[in-house]
């Protein structure tokens, strides 16, 4: 008898603790993790995410009583930062799923937007959610293994490239530190500048077609900057202290002295690509 009334204890607390968990969000559920859901659009022949796959979601995080920020959300999904964290979520999504989460305010905003305190006290935050796209491991591992053959491909013509200009531009050249050069003006027996002193410049950044991307040509208002900090180009700390003061040179310039394996988007060098610099050395501060 105490055994059958134990049972039935345990079986009207569970009741009550799912009870209390439905009312405390209304037409949510609980997931076994901890965050509460609720679908609004499910295809259940769709795939869903899984480990290592890189899914594009719309989001919209709001509060009770504000909306935090709406955004177009790229992540990788990766294990749990914490129990009953997005990442749970995303999980038990198909593509084309739209549903609203209901996750812990302080550990969503601080360990997974990381951005900094919570502002809202001890309130949830209310995900509203479309997952859009996935992308599979597997995909995105050969989609790498392509780019990297590609920059491969790239890194082994830039040779070619400098020899190219080189050839077409330059009438005498010299190198140095691998940069190829020639004086469009020759100071003899001038003063050169030394590491940790500040020079001024005046220079003009050339792509290989010929197009200039960066110029500072106004005696006025050289660029000032102290030799061998890494304030400026890598080729110019390299090519600076073989100047004098009042010499011009022009040089072509490797990848690995300008903007390397990345490329400058804002000047739109691609990767490993040789850059062609104006330079002339105007004065050096004691």
């Amino acid at each position: 008898m105490m055994k059958h009334n134990r049972l039935i204890w345990i079986l009207v607390s569970v009741l009550c603790i799912s009870t209390v968990s439905c009312r405390k969000y209304s037409g949510f559920k609980r997931d076994s993790s901890g965050f509460y859901y609720q679908f609004h659009q499910i295809n259940e022949q769709n795939p869903k995410p899984d480990m290592g796959d890189f899914v594009v979601v719309n989001m919209c995080l709001r509060t009770d009583d504000a909306v935090i920020t709406p955004m177009t959300h790229n992540n990788m999904v990766i294990d749990n930062l914490y129990r009953g964290d997005i990442f749970s979520a995303l999980r038990s999504m198909h593509l084309g799923d739209s549903a609203t989460f209901i996750f812990d305010g302080r550990k969503f905003y601080e360990e997974f937007l990381c951005m900094g305190d919570y502002p809202y006290g001890k309130a949830p935050i209310y995900a509203d959610v479309k997952l859009l796209k996935i992308t599979l491991k597997q995909n995105l591992d050969r989609a790498e293994e392509m780019y990297n053959e590609q920059m491969e491909r790239i890194r082994q013509k830039e040779d070619s490239l400098i020899w190219e200009y080189v050839d077409r531009y330059f009438l005498d050249y010299s190198t140095y530190h691998g940069i190829y050069y020639y004086y469009n003006t020759k100071v003899e027996e001038g003063t050169k500048p030394v590491k940790d002193q500040k020079v001024q410049v005046l220079y003009r950044g050339l792509r290989l077609d010929n197009s200039v991307f960066v110029s500072c040509m106004d005696p006025a208002s050289p660029l000032t900057f102290e030799l061998g900090k890494g304030q400026a180009a890598i080729a110019w700390d390299a090519i600076l202290p073989i100047m004098s003061v009042g010499d011009r040179i022009t040089m072509a310039v490797p990848s690995s002295l300008a903007y390397g394996e990345r490329g400058s988007e804002e000047f739109n060098i691609p990767p490993y690509t040789p850059v062609v610099y104006e330079l002339e050395l105007l004065n050096i501060e004691e």
